[in-house]
Parts: C-alpha cells; sequence; structure tokens
C-alpha cells in the first residue's frame, strides 16, 4: 500500500488466482468427474479416456519452451487471450463430440495450448515480475486458486452431469471460460510495474536510477547444460511424481484396506484441502526463511506423510498421514517457482520455467501408470508407495545441490 493506494501486485496475485481456478480447475482436476460418462457413452474403457489428459501433459511439455520464449519477449495479452480462446474453443467442442480421436484433439490437444498460455508460465512471470522480497507469498496465495477449484469444480460439475448431461457440463464450462477469463485478461492483466509506474512490491528503489536486470536468451537446449536446472528437476519432479501416484490412488488404496468410499473421500478432501492451505503458507514462510530450508520442510511432510501411509491401518492414522502429505504437497508448486526466480532473476524467469517444464514432463506423467502398473503385478499401492519414498532421497540431495545465489546472465555454468 502507498499511501491511500493499493499496490497494484495484489491485483495481479487476484487476477492470476482466477485464471488458474478456471484453467487448471476444468482442465485437470474437473476431468476426473467425465471419465465414467464418457466412457459409456463413447463405448471406450477409462483407461483410453484418461489417456487425452496424458495428451494434454505431453502437449504442454513440449509448448512450454516456445511459450516461455514469446512471454519473455512479446506483449502479454494476446497471448492469454490465445489461451482463452482455445481453452473456450475445446470446452465448446467437447460438447459435440462422439468418437475418441475427437476427445484427443479437443481435450489433449487444444484445451493444452489453452493451458500452456494461461497457466503456470504467465501466471508465475507475471508474480515473479511484479514481487521481489514478497515473491513467496504472492506465488503462495496465487496458487491456492489451483487446488482449491477442485473443492469447487468437482461438485459443480459433476451436479451440472447429473441434472444436465455431459455435453451440457462441457458447454457451460466453455461459456464460462469465456465470459470469466476475457474480460479479466482486457481489464486486468499488466506485464510489469513499469507499465502502470510502480516498482515491485511497491517499494520505490532506493536509488535515483534504477538499472534494468541483465537479460539471457534461455533455450531449452541451453537449459539442459545447466546444472542448477537440472538440480531443481529431481527435486521437484520425484515430488510431482508422488502426488500424482498418490492423490489420484488414494481412494481406491484406502477402500481396498476396508475403508468406505464416504470415508476415502472425506480423506481424499482434507488432504487437497492441506494442500491448498500450504501454499500461501509455505509461500510466506519463503519470504522470511531460508528459501531452501523450506523446500526441505515440503519434501520431509511430503515422505513422512507417506511412510505413514504405508502403515496406516486404522482411519485416524490415515488423516495424519493425509494431513502431513497434503501440506507437503502443496507447498513444492510455490516454491519450485520461488527458486527459479531467485536464482535466475525475473528477466530469465519465464524462459526458464518454460525450458524446465519438459524436464519435469515424465515425473508427471508416469505417476498413477507407475502406482496401477505396480498393483497389477501385486495386487496392492503399497510396493510403489514404497518404492516412491526413494524418490525423496534423490528430491533432497538434489535440493542440496541446487545454488541460491542470484545466476550472472552472460554466462554458462558449468555442470
Amino acid at each position: 500500500m502507498s499511501g491511500n493506494r493499493l499496490f497494484y501486485g495484489w491485483i495481479i496475485v487476484g487476477f492470476t488466482f482466477i485464471v488458474q481456478f478456471v484453467t487448471i480447475g476444468l482442465c485437470y482436476y474437473a476431468f476426473s468427474v467425465y471419465l465414467k460418462p464418457l466412457s459409456e457413452n463413447l463405448g471406450v474403457d477409462r483407461f483410453e479416456i484418461s489417456l487425452a489428459l496424458s495428451i494434454q501433459v505431453i502437449v504442454v511439455g513440449l509448448l512450454s519452451p516456445v511459450a516461455g520464449r514469446l512471454f519473455a519477449q512479446k506483449p502479454l495479452k494476446p497471448l492469454l487471450f490465445l489461451g482463452a480462446g482455445c481453452l473456450a474453443t475445446s470446452f465448446l467442442g467437447l460438447s459435440q463430440i462422439t468418437s475418441l480421436w475427437q476427445l484427443y484433439v479437443l481435450f489433449g490437444g487444444l484445451a493444452g495450448i489453452g493451458m500452456v498460455f494461461l497457466g503456470i508460465i504467465p501466471c508465475n512471470l507475471l508474480l515473479a515480475n511484479w514481487f521481489d522480497k514478497r515473491r513467496g507469498t504472492a506465488m503462495g496465495v496465487s496458487q491456492f486458486g489451483i487446488t482449491i477449484s477442485a473443492t469447487v469444480l468437482i461438485p459443480g460439475v459433476t451436479w451440472i452431469i447429473l441434472s444436465y448431461g455431459w455435453a451440457m457440463s462441457f458447454a457451460v464450462s466453455g461459456i464460462g471460460a469465456i465470459l470469466i477469463l476475457i474480460p479479466l485478461i482486457t481489464f486486468f492483466a499488466v506485464k510489469t510495474p513499469a507499465e502502470r509506474g510502480e516498482h515491485p512490491d511497491g517499494i520505490r528503489p532506493v536509488t535515483s536510477a534504477s538499472t534494468p536486470e541483465p537479460t539471457a536468451d534461455w533455450t531449452f537446449t541451453r537449459a539442459i547444460r545447466e546444472r542448477d536446472i537440472w538440480a531443481i528437476t529431481f527435486t521437484v519432479g520425484p515430488c510431482y511424481m508422488s502426488i500424482a501416484a498418490i492423490v489420484l490412488s488414494m481412494p481406491s488404496h484406502l477402500t481396498d484396506l476396508g475403508f468406505s468410499a464416504m470415508d476415502a473421500s472425506f480423506a481424499i478432501a482434507m488432504t487437497t484441502l492441506m494442500g491448498a492451505i500450504a501454499k500461501p503458507v509455505m509461500g510466506k514462510l519463503s519470504d522470511h526463511m531460508n528459501k531452501k530450508l523450506v523446500m526441505a520442510i515440503a519434501i520431509g511432510l511430503q515422505a513422512t506423510g507417506l511412510f505413514l501411509l504405508l502403515s496406516a491401518t486404522d482411519y485416524q492414522a490415515v488423516l495424519i498421514a493425509g494431513f502431513l502429505f497434503g501440506f507437503g504437497y502443496g507447498g513444492v508448486a510455490p516454491l519450485w517457482g520461488v527458486l527459479l526466480a531467485t536464482r535466475y532473476g525475473r528477466a530469465s524467469f519465464a524462459q526458464i520455467m518454460g525450458a524446465n517444464m519438459p524436464m519435469l514432463t515424465p515425473f508427471n506423467i508416469t505417476g498413477l501408470p507407475f502406482a496401477t502398473f505396480i498393483y497389477g503385478l501385486y495386487g496392492s499401492y503399497v510396493p510403489a508407495y514404497a518404492t516412491l519414498l526413494g524418490g525423496y532421497v534423490i528430491a533432497a540431495i538434489s535440493l542440496a545441490l541446487f545454488r541460491m545465489t542470484p545466476r550472472p546472465q552472460n554466462t554458462v555454468s558449468q555442470a
């Protein structure tokens, strides 16, 4: 706050909160609700339907380096409008599909493009531009919108499907995306504080003339030669793999143990709620504590929760495991952005994040298939969960190797 004037950066936080709520909520969390009705109506099994989400993840991974460069070099609003148009068109088209290939093209391809140009890259770029000292808090509050979207959109989409059918649900989602995103982008998207005569965090620099932050051209091929990008990949990647495996298989695991479907649903709801709460909490902590230490705490909480889940036999132990795992997994996403922005700076942030996402894609798409494959071999998720614990050892070692000092922009570090 400057005098009585609200720092516009907090408007940007609200903007990115809503954009991620709509985009990731519709394209990721709500998709699970469509598995059964689409399987029945298209005459294919649920595995084939689920491949649409895998295609989308691959599309996002492949296009992210390009998107990172575009967002770093081009005006913001046309790219956001492109994303909104693709997202809305894909959902309106999905309301008319009659075959599986149409689902793959529209949800996997077109909605994937929408995710690239509306999701993590542009939102985190905006937050990195507008915040420095309070970057962790801003990213945490913004990404609260990602996880809380599951709490709101899943029951909402379910109600529409039960009342009016899956086709109407897709159509309502597409129209809703247009009505929400187009005005939001038009009136509130501002790329940098300089465009409004402001400064990061709303704090005027001590010196009268500030030197522009140096920039670097980060291509994907350059990024994969960077030691610290590999370090952050193997810090965040195993955590993301476990999140996908645990959160999406936990209902089946708990019912296999003899718990009711309602008890299993409540445990998942509490886990995801803790994940949502953890985002602003961990982000705030990273503004006041050693950032690597906060990430280490998040990793430790995830690992502890998973370890407890392995041996949980009563419902109280399950809830404690879900509480710890959820709080740990919620902190990883904002801290990933905080660590990248701290090491590589605001000017290179979009390109760096765009280049890093394909490196994380194998972790994102293998978590659930790995868990279900192991279940098919042993009739239990426990061996898969135990194997995933080893990933946290890799994450801890990689985090220790990641360097936090701001990196010079005119040289390429040696591995």
